[in-house]
């Protein structure tokens, strides 16, 4: 519908240049009833269609401009999603890597707890000993 549109606003616009080509010189002066067999020009059909064919080579590069657009964008994203998915999977192993380290000082600080814990309860047990040692 478009290129309707725009061949009929075409043809218009060469159909009114085309009413208004003769000079108004007494040389070159037409009257109606002469027909003028000289001019080589187009026909307004040929100007058409040549228009026609102009449209349609103007819209295969736009096409063609589009296409590489597209593929260059894919490529793009392609890559962008690769970067991310490569990132992600760094984060994954740093938040790995720091919950186990987290995990291993914990577990350390427990087992301190537990050495003082047996050292206090073993030191505590020795003191009753000895107590008890001194009241016999």
């Amino acid at each position: 519908m478009k290129k309707l549109g725009l061949i009929a606003t075409f043809a218009a616009a060469m159909a009114f240049a085309a009413c208004n080509n003769a000079s108004n010189t007494e040389e070159d002066s037409y009257s109606s009833d002469t027909i003028d067999t000289t001019i080589d020009d187009e026909t307004i059909g040929e100007q058409i269609d040549e228009g026609i064919d102009t449209l349609e080579q103007v819209g295969q590069r736009a096409k063609e401009g589009v296409d590489a657009t597209a593929v260059e964008a894919e490529s793009e994203a392609k890559t962008t999603g690769e970067n991310i998915k490569g990132d992600l999977n760094a984060a994954k192993d740093e938040v790995g890597d720091a919950a186990s380290a987290a995990g291993k000082d914990i577990k350390d600080a427990a087992n301190k707890v537990a050495d003082k814990t047996k050292e206090g309860f073993k030191d505590a047990k020795e003191g009753v000993k000895d107590a008890t040692k001194k009241k016999d």
